[in-house]
């Protein structure tokens, strides 16, 4: 249920909605809906019952972080409707004069932050933002974090989980960071010239194919992940770095405790649902390019554009739809026809609405100990992708000791291939092959090695001396 944030009179109340732990929509994003009430304060852990007496409101709503209350609740109280609306008008002026005082403060957090002189003699400070509904992003950002910290680095992971203001900058400002490190978003309208800001391009986000202008101040500095986001950068002007995924070897390792079977597994989600059941003219398309797809073909710029006039199909909607769904559902679905000495395990959402899959089928994982326990268990990983070979599954599988399987893009991508560490399929019968032959050796060292996140922040320790006047 959508509920808006609310200031509750009646502290049973306030405990009462919060437990029901109903969502606030908040602009894109549904969140925990934020609970303040009046009263004695109660013992408990939720995260969204805020205890805000009325005696301090203006001041305790102004300097806080959460978002503000844009409803007020009189339920459990016994008053007449008169009293009701005087105390409705005064807690809305209230509220609205603690909305002007919060601005100002931010106001001020964001000029200083903007002025700041920073000290690089001193250990350096990094901060890192992440968003609780980016599940991919959020856990990166969090590796880096820990590999900072591993590394003996002060260090702030701001994950914002939906109560905050999203433009708040308080805790930034107050912890002064000499590094910021995002993912996909440049966010630095409000950082000095001194500051070294660092970020990750993973994802076509709207702003690397829209009119928008990107500004960049003379330390920021942008990575991209794939050969898509380098053609977006470049269209838009934008120099670049390539920095592939990153492994947590700290998760992902050999556990010897574990025995590794005879066993092939893939990890992640169905893209059943990007093919509409209704749409003959897609449908029609995804026929035909099942049919290109088993007979080998490869699906480069010039073929996408030649199926996209015959269909009469946007090309975008294409490579970011169609062949990831048939790059991946297909070839799982493929795999599973083959009949080998070999088990089968299927992780993730979406692959029990096909029937043929079900009996492969083992439900969702959590991110981190579950998957690597599932990686040290197999002998193979299956990872395809329709762009890449390095993505976060082939390093996981890699760091656990299963050799990856991954769709052959070598001609259409600009990355290392790694086939030392790799095993490559194009068809049905590459596939085949592959597990009715004696299980390759393979070396993952260089894989490991060249994508770590301690690789990653030696590059980026290496940028901030040499950009250091002394450096």
């Amino acid at each position: 249920m959508i509920e808006p944030d609310t200031y509750f009179l009646s502290s049973k109340e306030a405990l009462r909605v919060a437990k029901q732990q109903n969502r606030s929509d908040d602009q894109d994003h549904e969140f925990l809906q934020v609970c303040y009430y009046n009263g004695e304060k109660i013992d408990s852990n939720l995260a969204n019952l805020v205890h805000l007496p009325i005696n301090s409101l203006v001041d305790d709503l102004a300097q806080g972080e959460f978002r503000l209350p844009t409803k007020i609740d009189f339920n459990g109280l016994d008053i007449l409707q008169e009293e009701v609306d005087v105390i409705s008008e005064n807690l809305t002026k209230a509220i609205n004069e603690a909305q002007l005082f919060r601005q100002k403060l931010n106001n001020i957090y964001v000029d200083r932050l903007k002025n700041a002189k920073l000290d690089f003699n001193e250990p350096l400070r990094f901060y890192l933002f992440a968003h609780s509904c980016t599940t991919v992003m959020q856990h990166i950002s969090k590796n880096i974090a820990d590999t900072l910290i591993e590394m003996g680095y002060e260090v702030f992971f701001h994950l914002y989980e939906g109560h905050e203001e999203y433009n708040n900058y308080k805790k930034i400002f107050e912890f002064n960071p000499h590094v910021t490190i995002n993912i996909n978003f440049i966010r630095n309208s409000f950082l000095s010239d001194d500051v070294f800001n660092f970020v990750w391009v993973q994802d076509p986000m709207p702003y690397l194919s829209d009119d928008s202008k990107i500004t960049l101040r003379k330390r920021d500095y942008i990575f991209s992940l794939v050969n898509l986001i380098d053609d977006l950068l470049e269209k838009k002007g934008v120099e670049f770095q390539r920095q592939s995924f990153c492994v947590n070897e700290k998760i992902y390792k050999l556990n010897p405790s574990i025995k590794r079977e005879k066993k092939i597994v893939f990890i992640g989600s169905s893209y059943l649902d990007f093919i509409p059941e209704d749409n003959d003219q897609v449908n029609e398309a995804v026929k035909f390019m099942i049919s290109f797809f088993h007979a080998g073909g490869e699906f480069t710029d010039e073929k996408i554009d030649k199926i996209s006039n015959t269909f009469r199909l946007d090309k975008h909607y294409l490579s970011a739809r169609i062949i990831p769904f048939i790059i991946r559902d297909i070839s799982l679905i493929d795999l599973c026809q083959i009949k080998s000495k070999y088990k089968i395990e299927i992780y993730g959402s979406g692959w029990d609405k096909y029937e043929v899959l079900r009996p492969y089928y083992k439900g969702v994982l959590n991110y981190g100990e579950e998957i690597a326990e599932v990686y040290n268990s197999a002998t193979f990983a299956f990872a395809p992708h329709q762009n890449y070979i390095l993505q976060q599954r082939t390093l996981e599988a890699a760091a656990c000791g299963a050799i990856p399987i991954v769709y052959d893009c070598r001609k259409l991508s600009k990355e290392k291939s790694y086939s030392e560490a790799v095993v490559f399929f194009k068809t049905f019968e590459d596939i085949e092959k592959v597990l009715l032959k004696k299980s390759p050796k393979k070396d993952f060292k260089r894989l490991l090695q060249e994508n770590s996140y301690k690789g990653f922040i030696q590059k980026l320790l290496n940028i901030i001396n040499d950009g250091q006047p002394n450096g």
